[in-house]
């Protein structure tokens, strides 16, 4: 699993933009969204930059044991076929294209 993450340096970038967004605007509620945008894009940029200093990781390590206790048990159970949803829905379609209600000619 890859997660994608934003760097320090993008989420300034974005907080500034927002910033400048509501310095711009005449109408209060967008000045409003725009400083609640850039709030959150500069504390994920604290966070960000926390990540890349190594100072936080991106999990805990109790976080991190659940997700592992996770990967295992999914790893232990075997496969479902990949057709049985399909087959399933498949079956569904075809009783309500026989069903004398849904063409509406009470023949089948």
């Amino acid at each position: 699993m890859t997660i994608a993450l934003n760097s320090a340096l993008m989420c300034r970038q974005q907080e500034a933009l927002h910033r400048q967004r509501a310095a711009e605007t005449p109408l209060a509620h967008v000045r409003a969204v725009a400083l609640r945008a850039a709030a959150a894009w500069g504390r994920q940029a604290v966070e960000a930059a926390d990540i890349e200093a190594g100072v936080r990781r991106l999990l805990s390590a109790e976080d991190a044991a659940i997700a592992l206790e996770f990967l295992i048990e999914d790893a232990a159970e075997p496969a479902e076929p990949a057709n049985h949803v399909v087959s399933e829905g498949v079956a569904e379609a075809t009783s309500i294209r026989q069903s004398p209600l849904h063409c509406g000619t009470g023949a089948p």
